[in-house]
């Protein structure tokens, strides 16, 4: 709302109030992970002393980044701050670059995401090779996505690469892989690439990086195998800004960072057991979300919606293998698509204990279940989730 009644009442307020950063900006894009990302860079930078402006909820349209500007700045109208470091929607980044060009970008990855919004993923990764182009000083790109890396190669400005050592690829597979395209171009080769930052193993939350001729090994309080590539990400973007800070510096903060609101969070319940809440947008973040937090015995629920926000077409739970799921308990389906949900599980031969539109229902009948859980939610049942656990059910952890 603040960021509707500024843009309604002051025409180009965004462009100079931006303008006046001394260290400019810096936009975090990308299909999945933007929001981690995003607080991953922000924190490393004010740990070193930068005072940094963003949109830490995660609002990542332009009237986001007009309520983030417009909450934080004085009343004489000044931006108390040294740069601003942005996630931005796919779409709308380029917006927001015709306001004001970025001094650096980091591109994340490009894969298939509400399709009634994006089409398909060539038009995903030329929007946000559009916002890389758009960078003045440095892109910083993920050089296990050939899309993405390809259009980086033919911008202006220097490119700094991060990535994951070849054996652990399986683990990251692109778009093309999610769907067992067999004709699917051949990976980028990373290693003509020079790679600056590389996970080169990881088990469970502990990942080892290669920067430079260095090897760091780190234990991170974000959760999930594709966080740690992220990480990887975050590292190569804080390297380029603050290039005197020491990589095992930057390690150490780096460990200290915590999940991002609504992205592997977990909740302490009132019955003492803990609920991790994990958004799930499109088939890749939901297969990295399934490989990092289904365990035997943790008891699941699945919300899907299919609210504007998370895409009215839901046909990408179909590309997604649940497998995994077989021998758990998802004891609940819920959201506006909790039919389509467990059908989607009955193919794939997961049975469902119970379909419960109501979210708020099933959520109070969920966190009276003993033991570990975890709930996968689509983008607005996440945030009604995330509502409900803070006032009702428990304490983030």
């Amino acid at each position: 709302m603040p960021g509707l009644v500024v843009e309604t009442l002051v025409p180009g307020y965004l462009s100079v109030m931006l303008r006046k950063l001394p260290e400019g900006v810096v936009i975090i894009t990308g299909t999945n992970g933007k929001t981690t990302t995003t607080k991953m860079v922000v924190e490393l930078l004010r740990a070193n002393g930068k005072r940094v402006l963003t949109n830490a909820t995660g609002s990542n349209l332009t009237r986001g980044i007009i309520s983030s500007v417009s909450q934080q700045a004085t009343k004489t109208g000044h931006l108390p701050f040294d740069s601003a470091v942005f996630e931005l929607d796919e779409a709308y980044a380029r917006q927001f670059t015709d306001v004001i060009r970025p001094k650096y970008v980091l591109a994340l990855n490009a894969s298939r995401d509400q399709l009634d919004r994006f089409g398909e993923v060539d038009t995903v990764a030329k929007l946000i090779g559009d916002t890389m182009l758009s960078a003045t000083e440095q892109i910083v790109v993920n050089a296990d996505d050939k899309r993405l890396s390809a259009i980086a190669d033919g911008g202006d400005v220097p490119v700094t690469y991060f990535g994951v050592a070849p054996d652990l690829l399986k683990f990251f597979p692109r778009d093309d892989e999610i769907v067992s395209v067999s004709d699917a171009p051949p990976a980028p080769n990373a290693a003509k690439m020079q790679v600056a930052i590389e996970l080169l193993n990881f088990k469970d939350d502990e990942a080892t990086y290669q920067i430079g001729t260095q090897r760091f090994k780190t234990k991170l309080l974000v959760t999930g195998q594709h966080n740690l590539q992220n990480a990887a990400g975050a590292l190569a973007l804080v390297r380029q800004l603050l290039p005197h800070v020491a990589p095992a510096k930057l390690l150490k903060q780096l460990a200290g960072v915590k999940p991002a609101f609504g992205r592997g969070q977990k909740f302490m319940l009132k019955n003492g057991s803990e609920l991790q809440l994990n958004l799930v947008k499109n088939p890749a973040s939901f297969r990295q979300g399934l490989a990092s937090y289904v365990r035997p015995y943790t008891a699941t629920m699945i919300v899907i919606n299919d609210n504007l926000a998370d895409s009215r077409d839901m046909s990408w739970l179909w590309d997604i293998d649940f497998t995994s799921l077989q021998g758990t308990d998802v004891a609940y389906t819920s959201g506006s698509r909790a039919v389509d949900m467990a059908l989607r599980l009955q193919y794939d031969n997961v049975p469902v204990g119970s379909i419960e539109p109501d979210v708020e229902k099933a959520l109070q009948a969920f966190c009276r279940l003993p033991g570990e859980k975890v709930v996968f939610a689509s983008y607005t049942a996440m945030l009604r989730l995330h509502a409900l656990l803070e006032r009702k059910a428990g304490k983030v952890l």
